[in-house]
């Protein structure tokens, strides 16, 4: 392990945003005080802490950290904005792929990149514009992981769980390398998120915590949807929460396997040609993404 730095250092990064879901981009893959502070788990959780924090820090929806992996392959580290680490975040891999190109690390075509959830594969098409193939969901409870669900006849994983005035929320539960609770409703915009996000975020029914997406059906090829990440909060947009939302709502036969999502940052698009009983599809993300800024952030001492 390299000597702590006696002095805080500055650390390079770029801000990058994804339908107004944002994140702090930095670069690990060579020596200096990044690939240091990544070598302490503790230390890097508390850079992400006080980089994420949107009154005293740069302000996002998570760190992204490039770092080779003992492969060495590029690989993409997620750092949520209380410190925890996910498994993936589909936005953050597309503005991942999509900075890595601007770079000139990424040339276009298609690229691996190793994440918590498994190597996927990044597209970069030659305007720089980026999609990602999120691979298969998971549905199986112990895959997501859910405790005391239902197996329903269409094949998904349903969990009963407590909302708002009284009523309880049948929720469809997926996995896309990270949990996934989805509810239908007839209006997300009566959903009072910042009430009941975290109370399912944190629910006994799921053992590491869930995403949680409320999901409105507006026709065939349209889904609106509001998220609850699970260590961020409410965000504008979530990749892997809009692609969970097209497998639920494919499930429940409620769309085409092509759909635009509406999300309050803007619109994604998710392809998914599975249905009931038949998952051997993957879900390809795709959607705008876009440099904010670049600059240095004091280091927090180890």
């Amino acid at each position: 392990m390299m000597a702590r730095m006696r002095e805080p250092a500055s650390l390079p990064f770029e801000k990058w945003q994804g339908a107004g879901n944002d994140f702090v981009l930095a670069d690990a893959l060579a020596d200096g005080p990044w690939r240091e502070v990544a070598s302490d788990p503790g230390w890097l959780a508390r850079q992400a802490i006080a980089a994420c924090d949107r009154h005293f820090g740069v302000g996002a929806d998570g760190l992204l950290l490039a770092v080779h992996d003992a492969d060495g392959a590029i690989a993409m580290r997620m750092l949520n904005p209380d410190g925890t680490e996910s498994e993936m975040c589909g936005n953050g891999l597309r503005c991942f792929g999509a900075w890595l190109h601007a770079r000139g690390v990424l040339a276009p075509g298609a690229h691996p990149i190793v994440t918590g959830a498994g190597s996927l594969t990044v597209h970069v098409a030659p305007d720089g514009s980026v999609s990602v193939n999120m691979g298969r969901p998971r549905l199986l409870a112990p895959e997501i992981p859910v405790v005391g669900a239902t197996g329903r006849a269409d094949g998904t994983t349903t969990v009963a769980l407590p909302g708002w005035d009284g009523k309880l929320l049948e929720a469809t539960c997926v996995s896309m390398g990270n949990p996934h609770a989805v509810v239908f409703v007839t209006d997300v915009s009566s959903v009072p998120l910042e009430a009941v996000g975290p109370v399912l975020e944190r629910h006994p029914a799921f053992p590491h915590r869930t995403n949680v997406e409320f999901c409105e059906v507006v026709g065939p090829d349209r889904l609106r949807v509001r998220v609850w990440e699970r260590g961020a909060g409410a965000t504008l947009a979530c990749g892997t929460g809009a692609c969970a939302s097209l497998v639920a709502a494919r499930l429940r036969a409620f769309v085409r396997p092509e759909v635009s999502i509406e999300l309050p940052g803007g619109v994604l698009l998710a392809t998914w040609h599975g249905g009931p009983h038949d998952v051997r599809h993957d879900v390809m993300l795709a959607g705008p993404t876009a440099m904010v800024f670049s600059g240095t952030w004091l280091a927090l001492e180890a």
